[in-house]
């Protein structure tokens, strides 16, 4: 072998891959074999990654120069005449759409009030009141007026015991639960208390104010007139 460091050995022809390696000193980082590192081969991990991270920069490449043709060819064809055109168009649009929204709503019915299923507090107390909430009623320890509506502070409390059934019965899940609950237990222990709205009640003459077990609470049909149909318009000009 020679001494000289210049003379190569004759059929081998050495052209290494030259990487620019610096340390961050910016010095030349001397060439070093790769080896193992932790059990890991540095060659193969370098192998596995350099043709992804090949890809990954021609990808980038690719794409900003797809981006920049498709902006040269978009702005080429977006001249001004092209661009005005397109903004009359959408105003046409825009001025169409929000007539069509317009109407629309123009053509929705209003919301209107539920309409009563019973038209006035007596249909109430009469149809549904009497018959469903049954108690037994001796004229002393447990009063009722059959002339209910004779009674100012009953006939108030009866007729928010409707209107708050006319609401809560709109509600299918828990409306009649709230309102016997809320509602109707509380009224009715007033009213049917000896000391209560009814206390002047008694038995009545003809013990028409009194009911046997189960029976149905004593009722007397008010004056006619008294109660109108709420349900019912009134007539054109009153």
């Amino acid at each position: 072998m020679s001494d000289d460091w210049g003379d190569e050995e004759p059929g081998i022809e050495a052209q290494p891959f030259e990487l620019d390696e610096r340390d961050e000193a910016g010095a030349e980082l001397p060439e070093r074999e790769p080896g193992r590192l932790l059990g890991v081969d540095i060659a193969d991990v370098a192998n596995a990654l350099a043709a992804p991270a090949i890809r990954s920069v021609v990808q980038k490449a690719i794409t900003g120069a797809v981006k920049d043709a498709v902006q040269a060819e978009v702005d080429e064809a977006l001249d001004p005449s092209v661009i005005e055109e397109l903004q009359a168009q959408a105003a046409t649009a825009a001025r169409r759409a929000v007539t069509a929204a317009m109407d629309a709503l123009d053509e929705e019915p209003a919301d209107e009030e539920p309409t009563l299923y019973y038209g006035s507090v007596d249909e109430f107390v009469r149809e549904y009141l009497v018959k469903n909430y049954r108690r037994r009623v001796d004229g002393q320890r447990t009063v009722w007026a059959a002339d209910w509506w004779n009674y100012p502070e009953a006939t108030i409390r009866l007729d928010a015991l409707w209107r708050a059934w006319e609401h809560l019965r709109l509600d299918p899940t828990t409306g009649m639960s709230v309102w016997f609950r809320d509602h109707a237990e509380h009224h009715m222990s007033v009213l049917l208390d000896p000391s209560g709205p009814f206390a002047a009640a008694g038995e009545g003459k003809n013990r028409e104010n009194v009911n046997e077990k189960g029976g149905e609470l004593p009722y007397t049909a008010p004056p006619e007139g008294l109660y109108p149909d709420l349900r019912e318009e009134p007539p054109t000009g009153v």
